[in-house]
């Protein structure tokens, strides 16, 4: 059914804020909740595969999201 993986997005939380990035994509981006970060980078990806050349229908793009957290900054979503 696809035929490409997903792009990775690695998330973390410092600072009280949430931050995504993607480097396939070229994605940074940063939200004050999870839940907003998710739509922002939702926002942006489509734009960005197309300006990077990597797609040319933005329906086409999956988006995987990955949570990094270390012992000292666990936050439960």
């Amino acid at each position: 059914m696809y035929d490409k993986p997903p792009y990775q997005v690695c998330v973390s939380h410092e600072n009280g804020m949430w931050i995504g990035v993607c480097d396939a994509l070229g994605l940074v981006t940063e939200a004050e909740s999870y839940e907003g970060l998710m739509e922002r980078a939702w926002e942006i990806a489509p734009e960005l595969a197309a300006a990077n050349y990597l797609s040319d229908s933005p329906d086409s793009i999956r988006l995987s999201f990955m949570q990094i957290q270390s012992a000292s900054h666990r936050v439960a979503l």
